[in-house]
């Protein structure tokens, strides 16, 4: 009886022995396994800090691409601007050697039957002189008011002159006194003009009784 308590006693020492050598294969295998995390977690960190960096490097990069941008887009508008003021400046020089040619031409002739003849010369020449510069406002998209025969419109024209007329069913415009210019769709200056509005009804019967 004595050998059978015996070999129990040694079965449970046996087994217990067991169990704390398969603990501790258990805890060191936890402690693998958590050092190998780690070095994962670390690695994931270090390739997110690689990221980051070269994001940050990226973003600096195009912030100073789009600055150089910007100031090239800021050069080449004023250097737009210089070339269209020179192109301008050579079409007005160019038409003012023509006024001075003609005046100077006109000058010379003093009297005499040439006198009428230069006069006529004069003003074609500056007639010819106004066409030019009319065809160089069109060259550079500023183009005439239409006036005579539209309806009147108070945002490109602007009424010197009001009469009454019969025929026309709303505010016309009759006559030019001064022409009006845009750019595109920016009015650079109103025409002034005479504006009809139709008459009045029974205003030709009131006209015929007072007769």
């Amino acid at each position: 009886m004595a050998e059978v308590n015996d070999k129990t006693a040694e079965e449970k020492l046996v087994a217990e022995a067991e169990k704390q050598e398969e603990a501790s294969v258990e805890e060191q295998c936890s402690e693998e396994n958590s050092e190998s995390t780690s070095e994962e977690v670390e690695d994931i960190i270090a390739k997110r800090d690689e990221e980051i960096a070269a994001l940050k490097d990226l973003m600096m990069r195009r912030q100073a691409d789009f600055e150089n941008y910007k100031k090239r887009c800021v050069k080449q508008e004023e250097t737009n601007k210089r070339m269209l003021i020179r192109d301008i400046a050579l079409d007005v020089i160019e038409i003012n050697d023509n006024l001075i040619r003609a005046s100077e031409h006109a000058l010379e002739v003093t009297s005499g039957e040439q006198l009428e003849e230069a006069h006529k010369s004069y003003v074609d020449g500056v007639m010819m002189i106004s066409k030019s510069i009319e065809t160089m406002l069109l060259k550079y998209n500023i183009d005439e008011i239409e006036a005579v025969g539209k309806p009147f419109d108070p945002n490109i024209h602007e009424a010197i002159e009001i009469s009454a007329g019969e025929g026309i069913d709303e505010d016309t415009v009759t006559k030019v006194y001064q022409k009006g210019f845009k750019f595109d769709e920016f009015v650079l200056r109103s025409s002034k003009v005479q504006v009809t509005k139709p008459a009045a009804p029974g205003a030709n019967d009131g006209e015929a009784n007072e007769g």
